[in-house]
């Protein structure tokens, strides 16, 4: 009698709609696995990544400034630009970062710095003059030197005398 009767409608039963939702839930489980797994190895990329442009930037940013500007000044925990048409960049040196301070912005580069030293050094014929400064930073957990250079022309050198 149900079989002739004209409004009977294909269905699911009960059964089979909680086996297809198990199934469902078991595919949803490993798919959340699978992407949290990835996620997490993406962070890790990013985070690596993240020092290398940091350790890209400050070389670019510390050499740009050393060869365009007129003057460095070095104290203890900072270093100073002086321009030819006066601008100033200063980088201060904390345990954790390296800040960068211009006219026109501040960067901040996450580098972990050990030590600074810097010293006055002489080309091996002595005719020139150099200030060196040697960053040792901690990168990815390997320690590496920056050795960066600035010569000093004979004029700095006799004012330096005088003073």
């Amino acid at each position: 009698m149900i079989q002739n009767y004209p409004k009977n409608i294909a269905a699911f039963s009960i059964i089979e709609a909680v086996v297809s939702m198990a199934i469902t839930a078991i595919i949803m489980g490993f798919l959340f696995v699978i992407f949290s797994i990835v996620t997490g190895r993406m962070l890790d990329f990013k985070n690596q990544n993240q020092l290398v442009n940091d350790l890209n930037r400050l070389t670019y940013s510390l050499n740009k400034d050393i060869f365009e500007k007129e003057k460095m000044t070095v104290l203890e925990n900072e270093i100073y630009f002086k321009g030819y048409t006066g601008e100033r960049v200063s980088y201060q040196f904390a345990d954790d970062y390296i800040l960068r301070n211009s006219e026109t912005f501040i960067d901040t580069f996450r580098i972990k710095l050990n030590k600074m030293i810097v010293d006055t050094v002489k080309s091996k014929s002595e005719q020139f003059v150099f200030q060196k400064i040697n960053l040792n930073i901690k990168s990815n957990e390997k320690e590496l030197d920056l050795r960066f250079y600035k010569r000093i022309y004979p004029n700095e050198l006799l004012e330096k005398i005088k003073k």
